[in-house]
């Protein structure tokens, strides 16, 4: 393998962590053994190794137990479903990962289990349930509606394997928001703030350039950090080796010029939460509204260092899995 120094990446935002991280990892811990996303003991190690408590204890610093433990389990299930797809059966299966998108899409627009469903669509159903009663019908229809895209995004990631096909950057960059499921972990900002941003805001080309840059800048921390790993497993879905493919450029060279796009997002971010505040002067927007806003950034910012520093702390990246050495949950798409 091609060696390759990896940058210190710079992410110019407080480091912070909620206080019910132990508990929330217990409790997510628990809820994957009941519905099965963890049967066994190597497994079990996994996935505490990965700690996705931890990461959501990044992300949400200010969450409540009950929103933490709730961002916990949905995160939880984002990563094994994603592990369905990349190392898993599913993942070399293109009829298998559309029967088991097609089966997750039915259960998101309200469809009831079929007495054929496993882990995964049992743990989705479980979800869904507990996000639509604590959401209100405009936040879940977005919700529901992003969950979707990222469905059609992980198809797209399983034919591009199939056929040996390395997307182009301008493509892939496309995707990668959907391949790594940010928008509708982006939604759960607002949920756990308990907030609803107003339509004059969450639709401004400003509030929408956070969301895209600050979404970039998480995803593009995870191609740098997981390089070494994804090249291990022979994954090629990565904006260092989509770079590396499509410029001829050298792995280094290609992992340099993430992390100065890392960089340069930043400082779009940067300008466009200064244009924030303008607008909302503008709008003449105070009190709770603003309050709401603010909060909702600072969601964002707590995402982007809250990746970082979890991606430097997770084993997910340093414990290496290879393909068809994960559990596969294909036989519940037995119609």
């Amino acid at each position: 393998m091609e060696e390759v120094v990896l940058p210190e990446l710079h992410i110019p935002f407080p480091s912070r962590l909620n206080p019910f991280e132990a508990e929330a990892a217990a409790r997510t811990t628990a809820w994957a053994r009941e519905f099965g996303l963890i049967k066994e003991e190597k497994e079990a190690a996994r996935f505490a190794g990965e700690s996705y408590a931890r990461l959501v204890a990044r992300l949400y610093p200010e969450a409540s137990l009950t929103d933490l433990v709730l961002a916990a389990d949905l995160n939880s299930w984002f990563h094994v479903f994603d592990d369905q797809f990349e190392l898993a059966e599913v993942g070399r299966d293109p009829e298998l990962a559309r029967r088991l998108a097609e089966h997750a899409d039915s259960l998101m627009k309200g469809e009831p289990l079929t007495s054929r469903a496993g882990p995964v669509l049992t743990a989705l159903a479980d979800l869904r349930d507990r996000l639509r009663y604590r959401a209100g019908d405009t936040w879940w229809e977005r919700f529901a509606d992003h969950m979707r895209q990222c469905l059609d995004a992980a198809l797209w990631e399983v034919d591009n394997r199939a056929r040996e096909t390395v997307p182009d950057p301008v493509t892939y960059v496309d995707r990668k928001l959907l391949i790594a499921y940010v928008p509708p972990s982006f939604d759960i900002i607002e949920l756990v703030e308990h907030v609803e941003l107003p339509n004059a805001i969450r639709h401004s080309p400003e509030y929408q350039t956070l969301l895209h840059e600050a979404g970039h800048v998480v995803v593009c921390t995870n191609d740098v950090v997981g390089l070494r790993r994804e090249l291990l497993q022979g994954e090629f879905h990565n904006l260092v080796i989509v770079l590396r493919h499509a410029m001829g450029c050298t792995l280094q060279e290609a992992t340099d010029q993430v992390a100065t796009t890392i960089e340069e997002r930043v400082g779009r971010y940067l300008e466009a939460k200064t244009a924030l505040e303008e607008r909302m002067d503008r709008l003449g927007v105070t009190g709770p509204e603003r309050s709401a806003v603010r909060r909702c950034v600072t969601g964002l910012e707590d995402w982007m260092r809250g990746y970082l520093d979890w991606a430097l702390e997770t084993r997910r990246f340093t414990d290496f899995v290879y393909r068809g050495e994960v559990a596969s949950f294909h036989g519940e798409l037995v119609d």
